[in-house]
């Protein structure tokens, strides 16, 4: 069996009005929230609000992660400081698609769009999520209150 079709390429197409709710759910999860910087819950209502004027922020991309053309995540690139090109890169995979090397895939696809400076934020106790960010040349700067922040360069 060829390895193409042993791991199906990941795409990142562009997230679309339509995808609000999958995004919510991914983001949303409990299990992501256990991981993520800000553990808080966010109502659906919320999140609608903040997806549509996220969606007008054009030159941030907001990528829907496809693994064999299926919706399995989401990368979204924040500005930093603006206009800048460095980037804060987050990511929330449905957990179907964990622990497969779906997150490294979509994460090397996103550096390679992006091609300019990312930081990552990652807490310190996310080994999964540290160590995908590894695989994929992200280097660790610096950890302060819990949090590690990882930087990546083309």
């Amino acid at each position: 069996m060829s390895p193409a079709i042993a791991q199906p390429q990941i795409q990142l197409r562009r997230a679309r009005p339509d995808d609000c709710v999958r995004v919510w759910e991914w983001n949303f999860a409990p299990d992501v929230r256990a991981v993520s910087r800000d553990a808080r819950t966010v109502t659906f209502t919320e999140h609608a609000r903040w997806y549509e004027r996220r969606l007008a922020r054009t030159a941030e991309p907001m990528w829907v992660v496809l693994d064999a053309r299926v919706p399995v995540g989401i990368v979204r690139l924040d500005r930093i400081g603006g206009a800048g090109d460095v980037a804060r890169i987050s990511i929330a995979l449905a957990a179907r698609a964990r622990g497969k090397g779906v997150g490294r895939r979509a994460l090397a696809a996103a550096c390679l769009a992006w091609n300019r400076p990312i930081v990552a934020e990652i807490l310190a106790t996310n080994t999964a999520s540290r160590a995908c960010f590894e695989a994929c040349e992200f280097e660790a700067a610096y950890e302060r209150g819990g949090v590690v922040t990882y930087h990546w360069s083309p």
